[in-house]
């Protein structure tokens, strides 16, 4: 209505008209977007590429009614240059990891909220209530590894740059999609592109050794790459399926193994808390 457009929109918001991609979703914090938008559009100019631009309606506007519309413009997308453009951080801004810390303990509290949902209604489900104490579990053990830098400074903090919210599967139209980005730290960036399956190993330790990051910075890649936010994300909003329960126990064993190729890599850098079930065949 708001842009002249009648189609049919998928259910994750893409779309072709006039054979052109578009993009359509909600924005719940429309100053929060455009904050990161302006970042988004100086990363992508230094990639060399336009990525998607902001459609305005019939009115002129770039919002509405709190949803955008984003169209996309193909362009020869360079992996490499994307990857040291947006690990860029930002000047002058920093998160506190003390701030950080508190969100994942209300995280980990909203969701150890809900397990009665589970455990004691018709909704009861073993798997499920097996993986939300399993992830707390995890989650603690990223709560413990904040605090192990919080005991060497109380004022601890780290840079911020353009990170994905969330991993993606599309190569190239969801990782230069801005709505799929937020203002946040470099680790959480590392984290989303490795589950995403966008970078390797190999990857990260060129990134540790062509950029510079500070202790903080890699023990909190440390403690990220524990953290469970996608499974806590999902399961509050409730998007988990049956199959998505299952494709978590089904990469149990990879994930694992995620745990310490990591700690291998950051160990030349830093000396890290001890996670003894991380080399313990009976993890689960």
């Amino acid at each position: 209505m708001y842009y002249g457009i009648d189609v049919s929109l998928n259910e994750d918001g893409y779309f072709h008209y006039q054979n052109q991609l578009y993009y359509f979703c909600f924005v719940p914090d429309v100053g929060k977007f455009l904050d990161t938008y302006r970042y988004y559009r100086y990363l992508m100019h230094m990639c060399g590429i336009e990525g998607y631009s902001l459609v305005k309606n019939h009115n002129q506007d770039i919002v509405s009614q709190q949803h955008i519309l984003l169209m996309y413009h193909s362009g020869t997308f360079a992996f490499s240059s994307y990857l040291q453009v947006f690990m860029q951080p930002l000047p002058y801004q920093k998160m506190k990891i003390r701030d950080i810390k508190e969100q994942w303990i209300h995280k980990i509290d909203c969701v150890r909220e809900h397990v009665q949902d589970y455990a004691y209604s018709f909704k009861h489900d073993q798997d499920m209530i097996s993986l939300i104490y399993y992830y707390c579990g995890i989650a603690e053990n990223s709560i413990n590894i904040l605090n192990e830098i919080l005991i060497i400074d109380q004022e601890a903090s780290i840079t911020l740059s353009l990170s994905l919210t969330y991993p993606v599967q599309n190569y190239v139209y969801e990782i230069v999609n801005p709505a799929n980005y937020t203002i946040s730290t470099r680790p959480r960036q590392i984290v989303n592109l490795l589950r995403s399956h966008f970078i390797t190993y190999q990857n990260i330790q060129e990134l540790l050794e062509s950029q510079y990051y500070d202790v903080y910075e890699i023990i909190y890649l440390y403690a990220r790459i524990l953290y469970p936010s996608t499974f806590f994300d999902q399961f509050l909003k409730k998007q988990l399926s049956t199959q998505d329960i299952q494709n978590y126990y089904f990469h149990l064993e990879e994930e694992r193994n995620m745990y310490k190729e990591m700690m291998d890599i950051l160990s030349f850098y830093v000396t890290l808390p001890k996670i003894s079930w991380i080399n313990d065949n009976n993890m689960v």
